[in-house]
């Protein structure tokens, strides 16, 4: 199936592969994910011949992850154009009681556990605020106010082969100790979706920042310092 979508005031044909169902096409299209790749064209004067979807993989309802292939040129050589399209996601740098509140939970992309800065993928709103709120409370579940965040920078994680942004925020906040031995005692996680999420308490130091070689804490720890 070939459709034609608008990029630059061009119709570029937009193309089902041949494993797609005709439902997850037609959301393609729509998601915002999507939407937001598209328009990221119209600053380029990169050549575009087509788009196909080869593959979908759906979160529920809603279009989840996306592979493409773009047919595109730059003056006049074939550029890469496989896509893992996956859309903006949020991390937090969260210091409670001057300590780091991480996450801790296996990854099967690399095979183990990995200690996080609290994250989580955007909506369909594109609320930055309010998901990292609510990531916030599912992986921790500490709850947080939207004035309480504060914004740092965004990153582009893997520009060779996603298009993910992560908006980076830091939260600074008190708790009863007690309290906070309690939460780390728990398993957290977004119910229905496999999280099995454990909370790690740590010194904030660029040590340990680190140590966790996770990127999205890294960065976020490198951009909270220097606004210091």
């Amino acid at each position: 199936m070939i459709r034609h979508i608008m990029i630059r005031g061009k119709n570029i044909p937009f193309i089902k592969g041949e494993n797609v169902l005709i439902d997850h096409f037609n959301k393609v299209e729509k998601a915002k994910k999507f939407q937001n790749y598209i328009n990221s064209w119209e600053q380029s004067s990169v050549e575009v011949r087509q788009i196909e979807v080869s593959y979908v993989y759906m979160f529920g309802q809603n279009v989840g992850f996306l592979n493409l292939i773009v047919d595109a040129y730059l003056n006049g050589i074939k550029l890469p154009g496989f896509v893992f399209l996956r859309g903006d996601a949020v991390a937090i740098l969260l210091l409670v009681n001057k300590k780091m509140i991480l996450t801790q939970q296996f990854r099967v992309p690399v095979g183990k556990f990995t200690i996080e800065a609290p994250a989580g993928m955007m909506d369909e709103q594109g609320d930055f605020g309010g998901v990292a709120a609510k990531e916030i409370k599912e992986e921790t579940g500490i709850s947080i106010q939207h004035n309480e965040m504060k914004y740092l920078q965004d990153i582009l994680v893997s520009p060779g082969g996603s298009d993910e942004v992560i908006h980076l925020f830091v939260v600074e906040k008190q708790m009863d100790e007690t309290q906070l031995q309690e939460l780390c005692q728990k398993t957290h996680g977004e119910e229905g979706e496999g999280e099995q999420i454990k909370l790690l308490i740590q010194d904030y130091t660029w040590e340990n920042v680190l140590k966790t070689q996770d990127s999205k804490l890294i960065a976020a720890a490198a951009a909270y310092n220097h606004k210091k």
